[in-house]
Protein backbone atom coordinates (compact mmCIF):
# COMPACT_ATOMS: atom_id res chain seq x y z
CA UNK A 1 0.00 0.00 0.00
CA UNK A 2 2.87 2.12 0.54
CA UNK A 3 4.31 1.41 -2.60
CA UNK A 4 0.40 2.56 -4.45
CA UNK A 5 0.86 6.07 -2.61
CA UNK A 6 4.45 6.46 -3.04
CA UNK A 7 3.71 6.10 -6.94
CA UNK A 8 0.01 7.49 -7.18
CA UNK A 9 0.03 10.02 -4.81
CA UNK A 10 -3.11 8.86 -3.90
CA UNK A 11 -3.53 6.28 -0.54
CA UNK A 12 -5.59 3.28 -0.87
CA UNK A 13 -7.78 1.94 1.64
CA UNK A 14 -7.59 -1.44 1.00
CA UNK A 15 -5.71 -4.05 -1.51
CA UNK A 16 -6.81 -7.37 -2.26
CA UNK A 17 -4.46 -9.75 -3.76
CA UNK A 18 -6.52 -12.08 -5.94
CA UNK A 19 -4.23 -15.41 -6.61
CA UNK A 20 -6.63 -17.34 -8.70
CA UNK A 21 -6.43 -14.22 -11.32
CA UNK A 22 -2.62 -12.91 -10.05
CA UNK A 23 -3.77 -9.52 -9.49
CA UNK A 24 -3.37 -7.01 -6.98
CA UNK A 25 -6.72 -5.01 -6.40
CA UNK A 26 -6.76 -1.30 -4.75
CA UNK A 27 -9.47 0.50 -3.64
CA UNK A 28 -8.94 4.44 -3.14
CA UNK A 29 -11.47 6.39 -1.67
CA UNK A 30 -14.37 8.20 -3.67
CA UNK A 31 -13.40 11.11 -5.85
CA UNK A 32 -9.70 9.56 -5.55
CA UNK A 33 -9.72 7.32 -8.66
CA UNK A 34 -8.60 9.70 -10.95
CA UNK A 35 -5.75 10.76 -9.27
CA UNK A 36 -4.66 7.54 -9.25
CA UNK A 37 -5.01 6.17 -12.95
CA UNK A 38 -3.14 10.05 -13.91
CA UNK A 39 -3.56 11.61 -16.89
CA UNK A 40 -3.81 9.57 -19.67
CA UNK A 41 -3.56 6.46 -17.38
CA UNK A 42 0.34 7.37 -17.02
CA UNK A 43 0.79 6.63 -13.01
CA UNK A 44 -1.15 3.47 -13.28
CA UNK A 45 0.40 1.98 -16.14
CA UNK A 46 3.84 2.80 -14.63
CA UNK A 47 2.93 0.87 -11.56
CA UNK A 48 1.41 -1.56 -13.80
CA UNK A 49 4.51 -2.53 -15.30
CA UNK A 50 6.68 -2.38 -11.90
CA UNK A 51 4.26 -4.95 -10.07
CA UNK A 52 4.14 -7.01 -13.16
CA UNK A 53 7.60 -7.15 -13.13
CA UNK A 54 8.41 -7.27 -9.47
CA UNK A 55 5.80 -9.76 -8.58
CA UNK A 56 3.98 -10.88 -11.77
CA UNK A 57 0.78 -9.36 -10.90
CA UNK A 58 -1.80 -7.31 -12.73
CA UNK A 59 -2.56 -4.07 -11.10
CA UNK A 60 -6.39 -2.77 -10.90
CA UNK A 61 -8.00 0.16 -9.00
CA UNK A 62 -11.23 0.70 -8.05
CA UNK A 63 -13.46 3.57 -6.35
CA UNK A 64 -15.40 2.74 -2.92
CA UNK A 65 -18.26 3.77 -1.86
CA UNK A 66 -19.95 3.88 1.24
CA UNK A 67 -23.09 3.42 -0.60
CA UNK A 68 -23.86 -0.60 -1.50
CA UNK A 69 -25.44 0.26 -5.24
CA UNK A 70 -22.61 2.56 -6.29
CA UNK A 71 -19.69 0.96 -5.15
CA UNK A 72 -21.61 -2.10 -7.22
CA UNK A 73 -21.99 -0.19 -10.16
CA UNK A 74 -18.00 1.24 -9.73
CA UNK A 75 -17.11 -2.44 -9.56
CA UNK A 76 -18.93 -3.49 -12.65
CA UNK A 77 -17.47 -0.44 -14.85
CA UNK A 78 -18.04 0.16 -17.79
CA UNK A 79 -20.73 -2.23 -17.91
CA UNK A 80 -24.35 -0.23 -17.66
CA UNK A 81 -26.47 -1.56 -14.69
CA UNK A 82 -29.73 -0.90 -14.98
CA UNK A 83 -31.29 -2.01 -11.82
CA UNK A 84 -29.66 -3.97 -8.46
CA UNK A 85 -32.18 -5.68 -6.17
CA UNK A 86 -30.97 -7.04 -2.59
CA UNK A 87 -32.84 -10.37 -1.59
CA UNK A 88 -32.15 -11.86 1.59
CA UNK A 89 -30.79 -10.95 5.22
CA UNK A 90 -26.95 -10.54 6.81
CA UNK A 91 -24.16 -12.94 5.44
CA UNK A 92 -26.84 -14.52 3.07
CA UNK A 93 -27.86 -11.41 1.50
CA UNK A 94 -27.14 -11.63 -2.38
CA UNK A 95 -27.34 -8.70 -5.21
CA UNK A 96 -29.08 -9.26 -8.09
CA UNK A 97 -27.68 -6.85 -10.75
CA UNK A 98 -29.14 -6.24 -14.10
CA UNK A 99 -27.27 -4.89 -17.14
CA UNK A 100 -28.19 -4.74 -20.96
CA UNK A 101 -27.84 -7.39 -22.55
CA UNK A 102 -25.08 -6.19 -24.64
CA UNK A 103 -23.15 -5.21 -21.35
CA UNK A 104 -23.55 -8.50 -19.81
CA UNK A 105 -20.32 -10.12 -21.06
CA UNK A 106 -18.52 -6.76 -19.74
CA UNK A 107 -19.94 -7.15 -16.53
CA UNK A 108 -19.34 -11.02 -15.97
CA UNK A 109 -15.48 -10.14 -17.58
CA UNK A 110 -12.91 -11.85 -19.24
CA UNK A 111 -12.99 -15.69 -17.51
CA UNK A 112 -15.29 -13.97 -15.13
CA UNK A 113 -12.57 -11.59 -13.47
CA UNK A 114 -15.43 -8.64 -12.90
CA UNK A 115 -17.52 -10.52 -11.68
CA UNK A 116 -15.11 -12.14 -9.00
CA UNK A 117 -13.59 -8.65 -8.11
CA UNK A 118 -17.43 -7.46 -7.38
CA UNK A 119 -17.78 -10.56 -5.11
CA UNK A 120 -14.63 -10.60 -3.00
CA UNK A 121 -14.92 -6.85 -2.39
CA UNK A 122 -19.02 -6.39 -2.01
CA UNK A 123 -18.00 -9.40 1.03
CA UNK A 124 -14.96 -8.13 2.40
CA UNK A 125 -16.78 -4.35 2.88
CA UNK A 126 -20.65 -4.95 3.24
CA UNK A 127 -20.61 -8.47 4.45
CA UNK A 128 -22.79 -9.55 1.02
CA UNK A 129 -23.17 -12.87 0.45
CA UNK A 130 -23.12 -13.15 -3.50
CA UNK A 131 -23.56 -10.98 -6.26
CA UNK A 132 -25.69 -11.81 -9.77
CA UNK A 133 -25.41 -10.73 -12.80
CA UNK A 134 -28.40 -10.85 -15.55
CA UNK A 135 -29.81 -9.20 -18.56
CA UNK A 136 -32.47 -7.01 -18.10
Amino acid sequence: MKMFRYMTGVASIDVVIDDEYERLIFVVNKGDLGRAIGRGGRKLEMMRKIVRRDLGYAVEVVEYDNDLKSFIRNLLSPARVSEIEFVGEGEGKVAYVKVPEEDLGIAIGKDGRRIRRARLLVRRWFQLGNVKIGSS
